[in-house]
């Protein structure tokens, strides 16, 4: 679980840049990749490994090699759903193995792959490639049968995407981002920004577009579940619910999970109760 500890970082490169940027009277635009940890975390290619609960995967992307494990149910009776996991900013999976085995023993095999640049994956790490390359592993997967997408906070964004432009059996959000204009200014302060460092910064078009998950859910009907800590102050639970106020779908669940930060939300008891009842239902 030390992926999702390191979680926070990228608040403090995002401030890092913005007081570096900040000393014109201009409106300085903050670039999507300034989210990003510097460097990526990586993990040695030794590690990538198959054994009986896990299997390798590997996706050829255009720049990059992407590559991943598929961990599996443990589940007695065939399972109906593929579960693909996008993960939170500055994790990587060789890291945070046992949330990907938690979600798997409760509804399906779950497929996570690096991002590119991180982990495991080569090429430069970069978020509106990301969202391509999310696309690319959807359809690897979706070739095989139905496909629910799950992401955590960064990935919350990669599987907004992929539900506004395909049709995924199911969509699962763990500390949904609504939007960059909602968003910026919470990093910044959390980043440690004055009030008029963040009132003298903008974030760039890519970031609005990357992170404009209301839109992007406004745009599904699939089944979704939402999972949010009611003590999250890295994305505060009100931005979860802008999202869940935006999707059309008619088989939607918010779950707010008592005292939870960001970090804690995703592998707290409240929040896999509530994702084994809701892959059940949306398997039947």
């Amino acid at each position: 679980m030390r992926g999702l500890k390191r979680a926070m970082q990228w608040a403090v490169w995002l401030g890092v840049a913005v007081l570096t940027c900040c000393h014109s009277g201009e409106k300085q635009v903050i670039p999507v990749d300034f989210i990003l940890p510097s460097p990526p975390p990586v993990a040695p290619i030794s590690h990538w490994t198959t054994n009986p609960l896990r299997q390798t995967e590997s996706l050829e992307v255009n720049g990059a090699t992407l590559r991943g494990w598929t961990f599996r149910s443990n589940s007695s009776t065939p399972q109906k759903l593929c579960i693909l996991f996008f993960n939170g900013n500055a994790m990587n999976i060789d890291e945070s193995q046992g949330i990907y085995r938690q979600i798997a023993v409760r509804g399906g095999d779950v497929t996570v792959f690096d991002y590119r640049g991180y982990g495991f994956s080569t090429g430069k790490a970069h978020v509106m490639d990301f969202r391509v390359d999310a696309l690319a592993e959807y359809d690897k997967l979706a070739a095989s049968g139905p496909v629910a997408v799950f992401g955590f906070s960064l990935g919350t964004a990669m599987a907004s995407y992929v539900a506004s432009q395909r049709h995924p059996a199911a969509v699962i959000l763990a500390g949904t981002i609504a939007s960059a204009d909602e968003e910026f200014p919470v990093f910044a302060r959390a980043a440690g920004l004055s009030a008029s460092s963040i009132a003298r910064s903008m974030p760039s078009t890519d970031a609005g577009n990357a992170f404009n998950e209301a839109g992007m859910m406004a745009r599904s009907d699939a089944p979704l579940l939402m999972l949010h800590g009611e003590a999250d102050q890295l994305v505060p639970i009100r931005e979860g619910r802008y999202v869940f106020a935006a999707s059309p779908s008619k088989r939607k669940t918010f779950v707010s999970v008592p005292g939870a930060g960001h970090n804690e939300t995703l592998d707290s008891a409240v929040a896999m109760k509530s994702l084994r009842e809701f892959l059940n239902a949306v398997s039947e």
